[in-house]
Formats: structure tokens, C-alpha cells, sequence
């Protein structure tokens, strides 16, 4: 089938991961084909080779690493995918297709980089597996044509936080079958250590969307409160069932910093003409609330409390600076036809990578409830975050283990970097007024950016004239994705609005928001 003869080489964990290649069938000779040459993973980013699980591979550490790509091949919980030629070489612009198998008929492609001649794939808490129990991880991936398939990558479920690696090679195809050696067979595992007592059953499932920790939102126990409300046998407390955010006012599931779930896009969007329309869900930098009594039905017109002085303000008697609620009502209420209750925030901008957390808290007023803490805006961002509270008998309640003020392991926090905003509106040839830039080769400073614009959720189009102005105008980051609109290319950043003609891309302006 090949003219190149290979050698597949697998990390010694392919099989316990459930890892597993689909082959081509029978290409046409000549063809341009695709065959999977290595597959090998890294623990928590790093690139020492061991032999720890998972850990990296002596032979893929001679083969790939090469410090001035070694930043981008440092993320964790993300799928990787290369081509090389018949030398070995890597090969740039080559389109790999991720796909989930919960949604094969929307394929996400990334593009090989130019700077590392890799392509990437954030995995999110929805890549959670099982591979002990037989369970395979959803995403697929290949290069786009004849290619071999590698199937199962995910996040296993046993506390490390893995990436995956996958290198084709590309060939074209004879009428001759290849002969690739069998794959290693992977050493005994060692014994697991004896498990911990199993903790007693919560009273409800707690649900938090995969951007609740990275954005530093918090729950506050109900014993923790300051203002130390009565429960009594007999009482119903209510706890935080559910937490997650929109983005932009989306309600589309996606990658971008801040989008909705997928369980929570079913669970709580109301369509137009539902007795509960969510009438209020496309608000885009909104704190939400909705109150659920113990069989799950809505409380409706319920008072809320929203504070931005301090989790501690709830102890004060005399505090009054609790957000004013519409018309005649003292404080926000829970409304009447979707039960759903909300502020709008302005102002409430906060950075979590520098370790920083929103300014506002809310919870029901006048019921023994949890407080969430920590909504704003990051970055300034048009983020709203929604949270559901549920009754339940106190007689059941366990008083919750403070939650952790570290950020868990397995997110990578490199989500917004330092930046320095400008009100200059230079035209496209201004010299730029930002600071001067560090003396690295070009081809690593377009590395560096396109990990900190991927880790922002927004993809660097290579060569894109809309980031070159936006640089050199001191606009700042990005917040938008490219579009296409009423014939201009558009790109939103923090300091304005870039657009340039679909027909004329040099000529380059900025409009404000």
C-alpha cells in the first residue's frame, strides 16, 4: 500500500487508555495517503522522559523535542497532531479533523502551525473517561484525506492530567500491504493503592460548568455564612445544584472561555412559546439566579440579594448597599413567567490568572442558602453566570468541606495575559506606542502568540492583516473571532472594532464599540 517503509511506534499505555486505529481502506495507487507513525502522551505538560503512567517516551522525547517548540507542546488535556514527510520533517498548513463520536456532524479543524509544525485541541471536562471499565474517550482524529484514524483520546479518570500526542506520515498508497510491526505489549501496571472510605452520598448533584473554577467563582457554605441563619430539624436549606455561563449571549455549546454546556443548554433554555420562556437567557454580562423548592418546581417572585463589597457585608445589620430591584421592589426578584432573576453588571472587571476574583456575591434573601462569590467579567468580557439553588430537608444536609482556594491541577490557567490598552486611533502605518518588543525570533514571538490567543478561545489566523493593525494600534486583546460582515472582514478587540474590505484587505481601519 506504501512506498515509505515505517516503523509505528505506540506509547506502552495505548491499550490501557482504550486507544484504537481505524486503517484505510484500500486506497487508489497513487494516492496521497496518510499513516498513523507514532502515538505517545505527557503528564501535566511535562517533556522529561520516565516511566512513570503515561508518562513521556524516551524514543519521542529524542524524535520531537525541540525547545523552541517545547512552549506549545507544554498544555495539558489537549489532543496533538502532526504530519511528516519521508524524512521525517514536519509539514506546515496540513488540516487535521477532530471528531466527537456524541456529535459526528460537526467536526472541528485545526491547521498544523507554522512555527511548530503542530496542530492542537483543547479537551474540557465533557473528555472525561473511564478506560479501566472499558470506556473509550470521544475524540477521533486524522488528517483531512486518506488517512488513518486514531480513536479514544479523552481525559481518563484517574487523576492525571494527560496530553496526546499522534504523528502520521504521509505516503502514497501501492497495491503492495504494509507490514507494520505489532505495537509493544504495555508492562503490568503497578497495584493501585487501596482506594479512600467512600464519602457519604450528597443530597443533591452539584453541577458546575468547565468554566466555573478557571473564572475563580466560589461557593460559600451555609455554615461559613457570617450572618449564621437558623436551621432547625424540621427546616429546608437550599443549596447550589447548578453553576455554568454564557458567552457573548450564546447558548451554543463550544471551546471559547466562558461558553455554555451542553447539560446546561438542555437543561435550562426554554424554547419561544414554553408557559417558562427564559425571556432574559441572550443577557450577555448578567449574574442570574433561579430557586427551586424540594421537587424541583420553580419559586417564583423570591427577593435576591446582590452585594459587590465583600462575602462579609452579610454579617453587617446595617449594610445597604445591596443592588436595588426593578420598579417598586426593594431587591431583584425571582420573575413571575421563567422564574429566573437577574443583575446586570458593569464595571466588575477582574483578571483570574493574576489570582484576582469578581467583585459580586449573591444568594436568596431571607432563606438558609449557600452564596456564590466571585461573578464579574473577566477580562471584561461579555460573560453572564447562571446559578441554581435547590430546597432541601435540613435533616439531610451535610455541612460541605470548605471548597479550595487553589485552582484544580488539571486547567491551565494562561487563559489572559498582561496587556496595556491605548485610546490612540493610529491608522494602519502608525508605529506602534506599546512597549518594544522582546528580542526572540519572529518565528518564536507568533508562537508565543498564537498559544496566548489559543488559550483565550480565539484562533490566530496566520498572516491575519486584522491582528497586524490591532497590534500596532495598541488595540489589546482579542475578544472576537474573525467574521465576515455587510462586506467587511470584522475582528472585535478591547480597544475597538477592526474591519478591511472583503475586496480591498489592505486598507485597514478601526471603529469604536
Amino acid at each position: 500500500m506504501s512506498k515509505t517503509i515505517m516503523t509505528r511506534r505506540l506509547t506502552d499505555w495505548f491499550d490501557d487508555l482504550n486507544l484504537s486505529v481505524q486503517a484505510v481502506d484500500a486506497p487508489p495507487a497513487g494516492s496521497t495517503v496518510y499513516l498513523l507513525k507514532d502515538v505517545f502522551t505527557t503528564i501535566d505538560g511535562a517533556w522529561e522522559a520516565g516511566d512513570a503512567r503515561y508518562a513521556l517516551p524516551q524514543w519521542a522525547k529524542d524524535a520531537y523535542d525541540q525547545p523552541a517548540r517545547r512552549m506549545e507542546l507544554q498544555k495539558q488535556s489537549h489532543l496533538y497532531a502532526a504530519v511528516v514527510d519521508a524524512n521525517g520533517a514536519l509539514i506546515a498548513q496540513q488540516v487535521i479533523r477532530f471528531t466527537n463520536r456524541f456529535d459526528p456532524d460537526a467536526p472541528n479543524n485545526r491547521t498544523t502551525q507554522d512555527a511548530t509544525g503542530w496542530a492542537t485541541f483543547t479537551m474540557f471536562s465533557s473528555s472525561n473517561y473511564d478506560p479501566t471499565i472499558g470506556d473509550q474517550g470521544p475524540w477521533c482524529w486524522a488528517p483531512l484525506g486518506l488517512a488513518e484514524t486514531l480513536c479514544g483520546g479523552g481525559r481518563p479518570h484517574d487523576g492525571q492530567s494527560i496530553s496526546l500526542f499522534a504523528v502520521w506520515q504521509m505516503t502514497t498508497a501501492t497495491n503492495e500491504e504494509p507490514t507494520l510491526p505489532t505495537p509493544p505489549t504495555p508492562p503490568t501496571p503497578p497495584t493501585p493503592p487501596t482506594p479512600p472510605p467512600t464519602p457519604p452520598t450528597p443530597v443533591l448533584e452539584r453541577r458546575r460548568g468547565a468554566w466555573v473554577s478557571p473564572m475563580r467563582l466560589s461557593i460559600k457554605s451555609i455554615s461559613d455564612r457570617p450572618d449564621h441563619p437558623t436551621v432547625a430539624p424540621g427546616d429546608e436549606v437550599y443549596l447550589i445544584k447548578d453553576v455554568f455561563t454564557t458567552r457573548d449571549s450564546s447558548w451554543e455549546p463550544s471551546n471559547v472561555y466562558g461558553s455554555i454546556d451542553a447539560w446546561a443548554r438542555e437543561a435550562y433554555l426554554k424554547p419561544v412559546g414554553d408557559p417558562e420562556y427564559f425571556d432574559d437567557a441572550g443577557a450577555d454580562h448578567h449574574l442570574f439566579a433561579l430557586i427551586l423548592d424540594r421537587d424541583g418546581n420553580k419559586i417564583k417572585m423570591q427577593d435576591l440579594l446582590y452585594w459587590s463589597d465583600g462575602f462579609e457585608m452579610l454579617g453587617e445589620p446595617t449594610y445597604d448597599g445591596y443592588a436595588q430591584g426593578p420598579g417598586d421592589y426593594r431587591y431583584p426578584i425571582t420573575k413571575e413567567k421563567s422564574g429566573w432573576g437577574n443583575i446586570v453588571m458593569f464595571g466588575s472587571s477582574y483578571v483570574p490568572e493574576r489570582g484576582e476574583q469578581g467583585p459580586w456575591c449573591w444568594t436568596p434573601r431571607g432563606l438558609p442558602a449557600e452564596v456564590m462569590c466571585g461573578g464579574g467579567m473577566p477580562a471584561n468580557l461579555h460573560i453572564s453566570t447562571f446559578v441554581v439553588w435547590q430546597a432541601v430537608p435540613a435533616e439531610q444536609w451535610i455541612a460541605p468541606t470548605p471548597e479550595p482556594t487553589e485552582q484544580p491541577t488539571e486547567w491551565d490557567h494562561t487563559i489572559f495575559i498582561p496587556f496595556v490598552a491605548s485610546d490612540v486611533q493610529a491608522p494602519a502605518a502608525a508605529p506602534s506606542a506599546a512597549a518594544p518588543m522582546p528580542d526572540l525570533p519572529q518565528a518564536v514571538l507568533e508562537m508565543i502568540r498564537g498559544g496566548a490567543w489559543s488559550r483565550a478561545g480565539i484562533e490566530l489566523r496566520p498572516g491575519s492583516v486584522l491582528a497586524e493593525y490591532a497590534r500596532r494600534a495598541g488595540l489589546g486583546m482579542p475578544v472576537t473571532a474573525e467574521f465576515v460582515s455587510a462586506g467587511q472582514r470584522v475582528q472585535g478587540f478591547l480597544g475597538g472594532i477592526v474591519l478591511a474590505s472583503v475586496n480591498d484587505p489592505q486598507r485597514v481601519t478601526h471603529i469604536a464599540w
